[in-house]
Parts: C-alpha cells; sequence; structure tokens
C-alpha cells in the first residue's frame, strides 16, 4: 500500500463535520424549546413572580419597606412592570391579630399609576383573570416601628 492512501483513511470533509455539528445543536435546541412550551411547570418564573421580584427590589431598603414614606407608586420604578399589562400592587400588615392595608397602587398597561386601570368596585384587589404572586416582607409603618406584612402583585392584559 502507498502512503498516501493510509494518511486519507479516517478523515472527513471539515465542511460536512461542520454542518453535522450544528445539525446536532440546532436538533437539541429545538428539543428544549419544544419541552418548555409542552411540559407544565417546566419553568417557576411567571410574569406577576418576575414583577413580584422586581417591585419588591424597588420598595424594599435595607430589607424593610417603609410604609410610611409616601405612596406606594412614587417607589415602584415603570422598568420593573410588565411591558403592556395592568398591575395591582397592595402591602399589607398584621396589626392587633388582623391584617391591615397600608398601601395600594394600581398600574396601566402604559407604566403609569392609574387608579381608573380597574374597575372601582375592584379597588380592593386584581381582577379575578388576574395573575396573581405574594411573598412576606418586613413593613416598617413608622421609624423604629416594624411588623411582618405581605407584598401582592396582580398582572393581567388590558
Amino acid at each position: 500500500m502507498s502512503r498516501s492512501s493510509m494518511s486519507d483513511r479516517g478523515q472527513t470533509d471539515p465542511l460536512a463535520a461542520l454542518v453535522a455539528v450544528s445539525a446536532l445543536i440546532a436538533g437539541i435546541g429545538l428539543y428544549g424549546l419544544y419541552l418548555t412550551d409542552t411540559l407544565p411547570g417546566t419553568t417557576d418564573r411567571t410574569t406577576e413572580t418576575t414583577a413580584l421580584e422586581r417591585i419588591a427590589d424597588d420598595l424594599e431598603s435595607d430589607g424593610v419597606v417603609r410604609a410610611y414614606d409616601g405612596d406606594l407608586a412614587d417607589g415602584i420604578e415603570t422598568g420593573s412592570l410588565p411591558h403592556g399589562r395592568n398591575v395591582y400592587v397592595r402591602l399589607t400588615i398584621v396589626a392587633d391579630g388582623r391584617e391591615t392595608v397600608v398601601g395600594t397602587a394600581v398600574f396601566g398597561t402604559d407604566g403609569t399609576s392609574s387608579p381608573d386601570a380597574i374597575d372601582e368596585a375592584e379597588l380592593d384587589g386584581p381582577p379575578e383573570e388576574a395573575g396573581v404572586a405574594e411573598r412576606s416582607v418586613a413593613v416598617a409603618t413608622a421609624p423604629g416601628d416594624v411588623r411582618g406584612g405581605t407584598l401582592l402583585v396582580g398582572v393581567w392584559d388590558g
């Protein structure tokens, strides 16, 4: 056997190898997208949980939400709100064994604070079609007076 015929054995064209690897990667990516779209519960990040985390970050300072600092809506950045969705925010504390609302805010689809974004009769909470997320927060009702509370965020289509 000649030396040149032995050196060609087991080699492939670099372009063919590149196409094969690209096809494999594309197939794995498409399979991942398919699983994400078809299997329920493959992600725990919903619009309302993302909005809740961002709004809590806006409102908390040193781990405490200061309810006495003014209007709740003033402390929420427009960039923290989901684009093109209505948002309802409620901050409550537990005082004397019962839950008390210490602040609410309503934002329209354009991100501006607007109590008209929902019906007047529903101002005590988000509408039924809203996705809702909540978490426990520390709430300062006055300087030095910190209580346990809940931050609730409701998000729905406008």
